[in-house]
């Protein structure tokens, strides 16, 4: 069978010339040029039967061509030649190398290290053939064009110029009228004089500015062999920062700025006012939770951006094109000196680089991020569907102009901000959603971002159901010493998979905080959760393996570890309140229950922190605990749609208190705190109150299951009240699934 040898090269890199003609135009503009060092790069391009009729007999017989002679024939001729200009001196030694019969073509670059005062080198680049002799796909680089100029969001930055470092390339320019050094002498003094706040804004605008420049202002897309005039710029911030050095490429035709109007240099550049920016979130491929996460926390780094505030995360069927799979939705809130345009093009190239799929319009993405709404301006740039530029940009148009007919946008719009006023006609989000309700069924369900291998939990108003499962042995009604063992209890947790009724949550705990409990050591509570956490994740049963896992702890190395090895959740019973456990949750990106709390499991049970007298009862004192260990986490970086919170029964309450909570438990997520809209998670199971009412003391903890169906029936009960609880956290889960399921039929929906 006959190989193929397509593609085969012989290369020539950095030959060294001495041009004693020199070449023009030189740095001072001398004429005649002096001498000058040339630095010769070749890719030939040679007959696929070159290779192989050398390698057959391991000699250069039939190579036809060789490059030590040609090597030693180019020094000879440029000894001796005059050229006028660099692409003259490319024609002429692409033209030696094309005599050769088994040459078909050759990509010719010259490096010009002495041809600018503005750059350290000058290069120039075309592939040649016989077909073409005279050189095709010409490009002209200016490297490393080192400047001073006023660039940075930092105050210090707007006071101090800094160095800057481009390479800048030209493509389709007319050779005629073309001068390198003055094509490198114009971005040397124009980014001198610039002043930005981003080097996106500068870069998009430079090559604006040098596509309408004089040096392409003749030529012509329609002129033969000459392409679109086009520019690539890379450029370097080095004190941006202390250990290395960031970059960002862009290249641009000069038809991205014909088929859609750009601000001009100077609104670009002195756009500084602070403004409050909503973008919409979206993905229905993959991981969808991921993909959301990885998009946020791109933008949150993006310098000139600050994320404020987020909405929930919700699971919404497709609109538009029905036949894919559901969306996770949300919105974010940033702040921002960043142009809009400039804005959406940051959230094209975060789309970009999380991975976007674009099939088709409102078809499946990978993420969709929308800029719904830029301050209090209206802007229209291009038009619907024009022709997208290299960033993706077509067309803007803000505030969005479907806002209102989009429930997966209002929704997590009014979780930010209800009272936001998105149109002129100064009606708020509220109102849009309500006029948008009337007319068609909610189609949105919340959910609780728990991250891959589980899947997001669709909230419906029913709760589900959080299994207890303590790695301990001395919990107040299961403590097991075997558990201790990670795999006798993770034969324990199989079992519980060997029902109709699986758990929808597993809550692992490895210390006890029964009230009078005294804590076991970090090191103890890391050995008794992390290896079960991994072991989990390790099991053959799928339903097992990508179960959400909750890790219950108050400890912030714990809570670390147990994520790392896969664990979903954190379910801190003291509201993150110990030092370092704030900063773990930011971090980790899972979702948290923040459970309310006072002191430990000790002093908990005395009358002074049961006392909620000065705060008008119990559950203005819950509520407002609670809010401010929410909005302490809220602050330290956690999002909100990762918040579940915990009245926490049991915790600091007198039995009465106790009641009290679960009577009104509305009330604790009522409109206007930080707390509404919460997930609410209820854990009351074989708890002491429980008993007390039934007339189960401690020894029969384990025997108050009817007193805990009693609650999970009220939880469920809720959601008639318009405040669902939406997880219940129990010990029997197969039993608390089965009151749920009949109350469910009864509510008729099995």
């Amino acid at each position: 069978m006959a190989v193929s040898h397509k593609g085969d090269t012989i290369n020539i890199t950095s030959l060294a010339l001495h041009i004693p003609q020199g070449l023009g135009p030189s740095a001072f503009n001398l004429t005649p040029p002096p001498p000058c060092p040339a630095y010769l790069t070749l890719s030939i391009r040679i007959d696929d039967r070159v290779v192989p009729s050398c390698s057959s007999n391991d000699a250069f017989g039939g190579l036809g061509i060789n490059y030590s002679s040609l090597s030693k024939e180019i020094i000879a001729i440029s000894a001796k030649s005059t050229w006028v200009s660099p692409q003259d001196m490319l024609k002429d030694l692409s033209a030696v190398v094309l005599e050769h019969d088994v040459v078909h073509s050759v990509q010719a670059r010259v490096k010009l290290p002495k041809a600018s005062l503005a750059a350290s080198d000058i290069a120039y680049e075309a592939v040649f053939s016989k077909a073409c002799p005279e050189g095709s796909e010409w490009t002209c680089t200016a490297d490393n064009v080192r400047v001073r100029a006023i660039i940075g969001l930092h105050p210090y930055e707007q006071q101090t110029p800094q160095w800057l470092e481009l390479d800048v390339t030209a493509q389709g320019y007319e050779d005629k009228e073309w001068s390198h050094t003055a094509f490198a002498d114009e971005v040397y003094n124009w980014v001198e004089k610039s002043s930005y706040k981003t080097i996106e804004a500068l870069m998009d605008q430079l090559a604006q500015h040098l596509l309408g420049a004089t040096l392409f202002a003749s030529t012509s897309v329609s002129q033969q062999n000459t392409p679109e005039p086009a520019i690539s710029i890379t450029l370097r911030k080095p004190a941006a920062l202390p250990y290395g050095t960031p970059g960002i490429s862009i290249r641009r035709k000069r038809s991205d700025y014909q088929t859609q109007p750009t601000p001009s240099a100077s609104s670009a550049a002195t756009s500084g006012s602070q403004k409050k920016v909503y973008i919409a979130l979206g993905s229905n491929i993959g991981d969808r939770v991921g993909h959301i996460r990885r998009a946020v926390a791109e933008l949150d780094e993006t310098n000139g951006i600050r994320l404020s505030r987020t909405s929930k995360l919700y699971e919404s069927e497709p609109m538009y094109v029905e036949d894919q799979d559901r969306f996770i939705n949300g919105a974010v809130e940033i702040e921002t000196t960043l142009p809009a345009l400039e804005v959406l093009r940051t959230l094209k190239r975060i789309e970009r680089s999380v991975g976007r799929t674009k099939t088709f319009r409102n078809g499946p993405r990978v993420v969709d991020l929308d800029l719904l709404v830029y301050g209090d301006e209206s802007i229209h740039i291009g038009e619907v569907d024009a022709p997208e530029d290299a960033d993706g940009v077509g067309w803007l148009a803000v505030p969005h102009p479907r806002i209102a007919e989009r429930e997966f946008v209002l929704r997590p719009l009014a979780d930010i901000d209800s009272s936001l006023k998105v149109f002129s006609n100064g009606r708020t989000v509220k109102d849009l959603l309500d006029d948008l309700l009337r007319t068609t069924e909610p189609s949105l369900a919340p959910v609780i971002p728990f991250v891959s291998p589980a899947r997001p939990m669709r909230l419906d108003g029913t709760p589900k159901i959080m299994q207890i499962f303590n790695a301990t042995p001395d919990s107040f009604s299961d403590g097991n010493e075997a558990h201790l063992d990670p795999q006798i209890a993770l034969r324990s947790i199989e079992r519980m998979f060997d029902s109709p009724h699986v758990p929808d949550i597993l809550d692992i705990g490895g210390m006890s905080t029964r009230p009078g409990s005294s804590p076991c050591t970090e090191q103890e509570e890391i050995d008794r959760v992390v290896p079960l956490v991994k072991l989990i994740r390790t099991s053959s049963d799928p339903r097992i393996q990508g179960i959400p896992i909750s890790v219950d702890t108050y400890r912030a190395i714990v809570a670390e570890k147990a994520i790392a090895a896969g664990a979903s959740c954190v379910n801190d019973v003291r509201g993150a309140m110990e030092e370092g456990m704030k900063e773990v949750m930011a971090k980790s990106g899972v979702p948290v229950v923040i459970m309310h709390s006072r002191g430990d499991s000790v002093s908990m049970t005395s009358a002074e922190l049961q006392d909620y007298d000065k705060q008008g009862g119990v559950i203005a004192g819950v509520r407002e605990e609670l809010g401010g260990m929410v909005q302490r986490v809220l602050e330290a970086g956690v999002k909100q749609w990762d918040i579940v919170i915990d009245p926490g029964l049991g915790f600091a309450k007198t039995h009465e208190g106790n009641l009290e909570v679960l009577r009104r438990l509305p009330e604790i997520t009522s409109p206007g705190t930080v707390l509404e809209r919460c997930p609410v998670l209820i854990g009351g199971s074989r708890k002491g109150f429980v008993g007390k009412v039934i007339g189960r003391p401690k020894e029969q903890a384990a025997e108050r299951g009817y007193g805990d169906a009693a609650v999970v029936a009220w939880c469920a009960a809720q959601r008639a009240r318009g405040s669902p609880v939406d997880i219940v956290r129990v010990h029997d889960g197969r039993a608390m699934s089965e009151v749920l399921a009949m109350w469910r039929a009864i509510e008729g929906e099995v």
